[in-house]
């Protein structure tokens, strides 16, 4: 009897501390047949307590979509139609108050839209697209280099917030998976402000997560639900073009975007040490980063070993990046972006979202960097539509010096 009475104790606290836990849904879902998608979804959501503890009856619900660019959803770098189809349908079991969009950080979002193959679909779902043009300010008292955002205001002025984003490597912050595609709440091209206010991925890191803490503080009486479309994604120097398409066979979940990302790390394979993004929001409390407090739930980290994306190109330690606050030693020791001429469109997209404006046109009407003043955002080769912009490969100088600081 007391052996029975102890080992229901233990279940019971086993249980008490698993519900108290951070809870990530993985979902094994191999290809974007509606049906699948959907019942899939449905699956990863009903783990979190279903749509229903979510959303309430007429709620109002905005779908943060992933729409970085123009591009075929083919290509894994934006959401795919019948991922977000899929999600509109299961919302609409509860209401049909409901918002879609993003920020695309320099072509209209209608233009972005159609080229992405999601424009006819949410005509045919008659689902408001949103404006993001008018826009309030949101704070975070406790941010360490900015306090307040000025956001897209249908964003904030929601019930439930459903980020949809895309399991993709980037250039600068390393991953971009849940708490990166939120910095879409910010305005078209006043993106590339931040990026010269923040001028390495450390320092970038940082101000992401600034903002992130005030979307937090804004939602703290409201929902936010992550789902993460990882059917197919982008590896190496993600998230746009310069990134390699990579089939990864898998939906995650979650309500907490850093546990989500932090997870997320660990099925592909990569190095959380350079996920910097991930583990400030955890110092800071933001969400859960430790996976020993992380609850698995679904398919399990297992049955994604044979996942292995590739990095983005020469990555940096967080030391390194301290150092390179120094202009000089930029230029001598990092590589630079490089414009492969005869792939130009001379769309001018790289010019306009530059943002320390160290590209112009030369005679030829093709763009020119002025690399000893680029900060290396990699913003130009992001927006590129033709991955006409590459990395020049690293200087000897900096092969050397920076392979003792990894």
């Amino acid at each position: 009897m007391i052996y029975y009475q102890n080992y229901t104790i233990s279940v019971f606290y086993i249980c008490e501390r698993e519900n108290n836990m951070s809870k990530v849904v993985l979902t094994k879902c191999d290809s974007y047949d509606f049906i699948t998608v959907k019942n899939k979804i449905k699956k990863s959501i009903d783990h979190l307590g279903g749509f229903g503890h979510f959303i309430k009856k007429n709620n109002k619900v905005f779908i943060k979509l992933n729409c970085v660019g123009p591009f075929s959803p083919e290509l894994g770098i934006t959401s795919h139609p019948i991922f977000i189809q899929a999600i509109i349908k299961l919302v609409k079991e509860y209401t049909n108050n409901i918002t879609i969009g993003d920020n695309p950080a320099t072509k209209d979002l209608i233009y972005t839209l159609k080229k992405c193959g999601l424009y006819k679909m949410i005509l045919e779902e008659n689902i408001k697209i949103f404006n993001g043009k008018p826009s309030c300010e949101i704070t975070n008292k406790k941010a360490k280099y900015f306090q307040c955002f000025q956001v897209s205001k249908e964003m904030v002025d929601t019930d439930v917030l459903i980020n949809v984003p895309k399991l993709k490597t980037h250039s600068l912050t390393y991953m971009s998976i849940a708490q990166k595609n939120l910095f879409g709440f910010i305005y078209g091209l006043d993106k590339a402000g931040w990026h010269v206010k923040a001028k390495n991925s450390l320092q970038f890191a940082e101000t992401l997560n600034d903002l992130y803490g005030a979307i937090l503080v804004a939602f703290s009486n409201k929902k936010i639900l992550n789902i993460c479309d990882g059917i197919v994604g982008i590896e190496g120097d993600g998230p746009s073009r310069a990134g390699l398409t990579k089939k990864a066979g898998i939906i995650i979940a979650s309500e907490d975007a850093v546990s989500l990302d932090r997870i997320a790390v660990e099925i592909v394979g990569l190095n959380h040490n350079l996920f910097f993004l991930n583990k400030i929001a955890n110092e800071r409390s933001y969400g859960e980063g430790n996976l020993n407090n992380i609850v698995i739930l679904g398919n399990q980290l297992s049955d994604f070993k044979n996942i292995q994306f590739k990095a983005p190109q020469n990555p940096l330690s967080s030391f390194t990046l301290k150092l390179l606050k120094i202009k000089r030693l930029r230029n001598i020791l990092l590589e630079h972006p490089v414009v492969v001429n005869d792939f130009c469109l001379q769309c001018g997209e790289c010019i306009n979202i530059c943002p320390p404006k160290v590209l112009s046109v030369n005679a030829e009407g093709l763009p020119v960097i002025n690399k000893t003043q680029c900060i290396r955002c990699w913003c130009c080769m992001e927006v590129c539509p033709q991955n006409a912009i590459t990395k020049s490969k690293r200087p000897i100088l900096g092969k050397i010096f920076l392979k003792h600081f990894k």
